[in-house]
């Protein structure tokens, strides 16, 4: 079984230190996952999550800052109205419903990054599988 080409939007705030603290600690997760650092999750646009798909991604993941820690104060309600619109516009285009997912890592939760792209790719296979 391969692993997933997996694309990871950050923000460039706690999910992003979580991604270095994860690095600092030689945490690892799979070469497939390719993490892409943005200001704020709340900044993008379905657009953008929908062009991973286009570029080959089977999977994408947005990790932002938890509830009362984003930097920008709005990203993490602008980001949950992003994802729910794009999670729509996947579902008609005929993705499934794991192939994207919206989640939270606080600053310098290593462990917590590689564990929720860990959990993500085990949704991914285990919907190959069957």
């Amino acid at each position: 079984m391969t692993t997933p080409k997996v694309i990871v939007f950050t923000c460039n705030w706690n999910a992003y230190s979580g991604l270095e603290t994860a690095g600092v600690e030689h945490l690892s997760y799979p070469p497939s996952v390719y993490p892409l650092k943005v200001m704020c999750l709340g900044q993008i646009s379905p657009g953008i999550i929908l062009k991973a798909f286009e570029k080959g991604a089977e999977g994408v993941l947005l990790l932002g800052c938890p509830a009362g820690n984003c930097h920008f104060e709005f990203g993490n309600r602008r980001v949950e109205e992003v994802f729910a619109e794009a999670k729509g516009l996947a579902a008609v285009l005929g993705y499934r419903d794991e192939q994207l997912r919206l989640d939270w890592v606080g600053a310098g939760e290593g462990q917590v990054f590689v564990d929720k792209v860990q959990q993500f790719i085990s949704g991914l296979n285990g919907r190959q599988q069957a």
